[in-house]
């Protein structure tokens, strides 16, 4: 009797167990069927397309901007200013008299000496006359020739007196500061102004490490800046000089390069910042900075391929090895799973993972004015 209830109890439980079986099959059968009605999930982002870029490797060096015509501008012989032919900061030019000393005396014995060397000129004559009529000696035609020289030669160190008071402009250039006036003494060795030559190129000297290549003549750097100035940034200079001796202080080279100056907007001593290449250009990989990522195993990007089914692009991670990050683009090493060309996210690739689907949207749509949607053009740029 025992035996049948625990029989009947056993049979029910079973029926019990299969209708919650049949039931749990119909409620996943529903969700499945229910789920499929639904799209699968993606994201939206913007894509960019890999570019090769040629990428120069730089060091950061200060350079001096040097003037290739500068001037000291001094007297040689003290005296007396008669004449102040330019105002401080003038465009003078090649020539132009700038100070004028009193020369009253210098010209007054300059006559004297003509008229002097003019007498001996004609006792000269005269005298080779005589001794071509063996009326006169050797002896005699000797010592007026000598007469004659030495009142040319006095003439001579007059006219260099009074140019030495003549103060001039040697070149083109730009004077600087100066506080004299008519009638102002002027001792000796005085600095007059400064003058720096209207060139149109100038000269930047800086020096580089000797553990780095060293650079021939032709080699561009660019300006990195240069106070607050930024219409100077990525200026090229082009080197044309190097030290033949290393700075025995700092084990250096240095190095001269001429920089165009065509709106005179370099002012000499002035100290700027230079990208001076350390090797050969090479060619590397380019995409927006948004699309790089970061984890623990390294960087890496979401390239998206179409997954074959027709449902549109998948995200695919890449790992890749970043060789320099800037502001708007990163560069990448050549030589990994991706390539040129290939289709990248950008804006929004944050929220990818392996295998989601992907839909693109564009930066800058043609029936919108916003600025922040759009693919991201990428052109190759010279470092």
């Amino acid at each position: 009797m025992n035996f049948k209830k625990w029989i009947l109890a056993v049979v029910g439980c079973l029926i019990v167990l299969g209708a919650l079986a049949t039931w749990k099959i119909m409620d996943i059968r529903a969700s499945i069927a229910t789920a499929k009605a639904y799209p699968e999930q993606s994201e939206t982002v913007e894509t960019a397309t890999v570019t090769l870029a040629q990428f120069t490797p730089t060091i950061s060096v200060i350079g001096e901007i040097v003037a290739p015509q500068r001037l000291d501008l001094r007297n040689e012989i003290a005296g007396v200013i008669t004449a102040v032919n330019f105002r401080s900061g003038d465009k003078v030019r090649a020539s132009q008299l700038l100070i004028q000393m009193d020369v009253t005396v210098e010209k007054a014995n300059l006559e004297a000496a003509k008229a002097k060397a003019e007498l001996a000129q004609q006792v000269h004559g005269r005298i080779q006359k005589l001794v071509e009529a063996k009326v006169a000696t050797p002896d005699e035609l000797d010592k007026s020739q000598a007469e004659l020289r030495s009142a040319q030669a006095e003439i001579t160190a007059l006219e260099r007196t009074i140019d030495k008071k003549t103060l001039r402009a040697p070149f083109n250039a730009r004077a600087g500061l100066h506080n004299f006036e008519v009638g102002q003494y002027l001792p000796a060795n005085t600095q007059v102004t400064s003058l720096i030559g209207e060139t149109p190129n100038m000269w930047v000297d800086f020096q580089m490490p000797q553990f780095y290549p060293q650079l021939v003549a032709g080699t561009e750097v660019s300006l990195v800046s240069i106070g607050n100035d930024k219409a100077t940034i990525g200026v090229k200079a082009s080197v044309i000089a190097e030290n033949t001796v290393l700075n025995a202080n700092n084990r250096s080279r240095s190095y001269r390069a001429s920089i165009a100056n065509d709106l005179q907007r370099f002012i000499p001593y002035t100290v700027v910042q230079l990208a001076v290449p350390t090797a050969a250009a090479q060619t590397l990989l380019q995409v927006p900075t948004m699309s790089v990522l970061n984890d623990t195993l390294g960087q890496y990007v979401f390239v998206l391929r179409n997954d074959g089914s027709g449902k549109g692009l998948r995200a695919a991670r890449q790992q890749i090895q970043v060789k320099l990050m800037e502001a708007d683009r990163a560069l990448i090493e050549a030589g990994s799973a991706l390539k040129s060309g290939d289709t990248v996210a950008a804006a929004g690739a944050f929220k990818l993972y392996q295998g989601i689907l992907v839909k693109t949207r564009d930066r800058n749509p043609p029936d919108s004015k916003s600025s922040d949607a759009g693919a991201v053009k990428t052109d190759p740029v010279s470092r």
